[in-house]
């Protein structure tokens, strides 16, 4: 499980009253409904301060592994050349065994 995929199980936990099993979980099948899923844009905006696209919510089906996803592209489309820089100058001053650690965290 990524980070950002566990920050969207909190979220939903916490929204829908029910822990999700798995990051395949339909947000609707577990008793989403649409002022819940209003309530989750607002948490993923505050968090994140990034807004998801409506019709993506409702295109097929919507998992955690989906919506973690989607914030995963947004935050990276709204990052600017420079923050994208400083990542990638961090990256390359770590070692590969800090790499491995690293990614073996996210997932």
């Amino acid at each position: 499980m990524t980070v950002t995929e566990a920050t969207v199980t909190a979220m939903w936990t916490e929204l829908l009253g029910i822990t999700p099993r798995s990051v395949d979980d339909d947000f609707f099948d577990l008793g989403g409904q649409s002022l819940t899923m209003v309530r989750f844009l607002a948490r993923v905006q505050e968090t994140y301060g990034i807004e998801l696209p409506i019709d993506l919510l409702f295109t097929g089906e919507f998992t955690i592994s989906e919506a973690a996803g989607a914030i995963d592209r947004a935050r990276l489309e709204a990052a600017d050349d420079g923050e994208i820089a400083a990542l990638l100058a961090e990256l390359d001053g770590m070692s590969d065994e800090d790499v491995l650690a690293l990614l073996a965290e996210e997932g």
